[in-house]
């Protein structure tokens, strides 16, 4: 399954891990269609490394999962799925945030750079752009 992020400077096509990562793709979906995403910015660029958004505060330290939407903040966040496991190999890869202990909720970034091994194991890839990078 893929969807369409756009953004003021294009739009970037995602085509999701719906096999490998089928809660973690839901949440992203879910959100989606609940355009929860609409306007929000991207508050961390690193060139070389990522570019985070999904945080409608925009600061970064704020979003939910779809369920804490849906069901109250004791659901922010939910385990995030880690067999089979998907390394931050490439540059173009979307990765759901952790905020700690395997926990994910709305935030996601792209990678922008291949083999951020440093994330491995702490984030969450649920895709890859098909369309839209430079």
């Amino acid at each position: 399954m893929s969807v369409v992020i756009e953004t003021t400077v294009g739009d970037i096509t995602v085509d999701l891990f719906v096999d490998e990562r089928p809660i973690s793709c839901l949440n992203f979906i879910k959100l989606c269609k609940f355009k929860y995403y609409n306007y929000n910015l991207f508050h961390t660029i690193e060139r070389g490394f990522i570019a985070q958004t999904g945080d409608p505060t925009g600061v970064g330290n704020g979003g939910n999962s779809i369920w804490g939407e849906v069901d109250g903040l004791d659901k922010r966040f939910f385990e995030a799925e880690t067999i089979p496991k998907i390394y931050h190999s490439s540059a173009g890869l979307l990765s759901l945030v952790s905020a700690g202990k395997n926990l994910i909720g709305s935030q996601f970034f792209f990678t922008l750079a291949p083999n951020l091994s440093s994330l491995d194991g702490i984030h969450c890839v649920i895709g890859e752009v098909v369309e839209g990078k430079k």
